[in-house]
């Protein structure tokens, strides 16, 4: 009964470490400034660089 225990503890503990891990990757990639840009940012740098045209 106590290594069921164990196991289930161990899953669920891997389980909030993996989860909370990748938030806090998430997290440190966004105060960073490396996270991708979405579209809207991407049409703004293209427009500004003169790469697109709005009369397309």
């Amino acid at each position: 009964m106590g290594k069921i225990v164990s196991a289930l503890a161990f899953i669920a503990g891997l389980a909030l470490g993996v989860v909370g891990g990748a938030a806090l990757l998430a997290y440190a990639y966004q105060a960073a400034g490396l996270y991708p840009p979405d579209d809207a940012t991407i049409k703004f740098i293209a427009r500004e660089r003169g790469w697109l045209r709005d009369d397309v």
